[in-house]
């Protein structure tokens, strides 16, 4: 139901890239008094609905009937940014009416869902936090947020691998995933300084689960039902009305769980995330900063 990757900082080699790469649509990285990029944070939180460029016009905007919120229209200047960063982090979710078409021509995803869904009772929400975090820091400049070429590296010319890539999950072992994560392959740049034994098997757990399904789970089912299935206190839920854990798995086949994900996409409305759990707000001041940027 929306992107919410988490980010504590921006290492040195991703910031060198994503300065690199930004201009090349026309996205000038804003430092944040603290020292943040701005930048990075909004096309890693939000660009996917709301643009590269605050429009509107994200690549998930289709989904909605309404389109989201251009933030350059007016709408920045309506508020401090001290408001704005409260908006980002704590306002009220909006409600989004999903368009039914869009939904329907994404029929053939369903199976990558449910079988994303299958993994939830495995995944250990704190390693995946902190392989995301290190993905977000050390890769995501590249490979981009679901570990296809992230938009701004493709436009560059470059062509790192599909880590999600279905083909590449089943071909590669989890030793041989984890050296790849720490030492690359021919053609890719260098991490500087190099992850740890520690950090690239970290990494390589969080790799391990990217794939169209979970690309689609982040969009539609992280917002309420969490990392692992368990419940998003952003959501303002204690509990989702469905566990997705192992119990949960035993009493539903691919049938079952196929239903229950069209129930969902087509008959509930989600919501835009507000981001208090996974964003800070030095983050979050950073984000508004890039967009206060663009208008001039």
């Amino acid at each position: 139901m929306g992107v919410r990757h988490v980010s504590t900082g921006v290492a040195a080699n991703a910031v060198l890239v994503a300065l690199a790469t930004a201009a090349v649509i026309g996205l000038t990285p804003v430092r944040s008094p603290a020292g943040l990029d701005g930048a990075g944070f909004y096309r890693r939180d939000c660009a996917r609905c709301h643009g590269p460029h605050g429009r509107g016009d994200g690549p998930d905007s289709t989904l909605f009937t309404s389109p989201p919120r251009d933030l350059r229209s007016d709408f920045l200047g309506k508020y401090s940014t001290t408001e704005l960063v409260r908006r980002v982090r704590r306002g009220s979710p909006l409600r989004l009416d999903v368009n039914p078409k869009a939904l329907a021509d994404r029929e053939r995803e369903v199976a990558a869902l449910v079988a994303y869904v299958r993994q939830l009772p495995d995944v250990d929400p704190r390693r995946f936090a902190a392989g995301l975090d290190l993905y977000a820091q050390r890769c995501e400049a590249c490979h981009g947020p679901y570990g296809r070429a992230a938009a701004t590296t493709a436009a560059a010319g470059a062509q790192p691998r599909d880590l999600s890539d279905p083909a590449f999950q089943r071909e590669t072992s989890d030793a041989a995933l984890a050296v790849l994560v720490r030492h690359g392959r021919s053609g890719m740049p260098s991490l500087k300084p190099p992850l740890s034994p520690t950090d690239a098997d970290t990494v390589a757990s969080y790799v391990r689960l990217l794939s169209p399904g979970y690309e689609l789970y982040v969009q539609f089912c992280a917002n309420c039902h969490g990392d692992d299935g368990r419940g998003n206190p952003t959501a303002g839920l204690q509990v989702p009305p469905k566990v997705l854990d192992a119990a949960y798995m035993r009493t539903h086949d691919e049938a079952a769980l196929g239903n229950a994900v069209w129930h969902m996409m087509r008959d509930k409305k989600p919501q835009m995330p507000h981001l208090r759990h996974q964003v800070s707000e030095t983050a979050a001041q950073a984000i508004v900063e890039f967009l206060k940027g663009l208008q001039h």
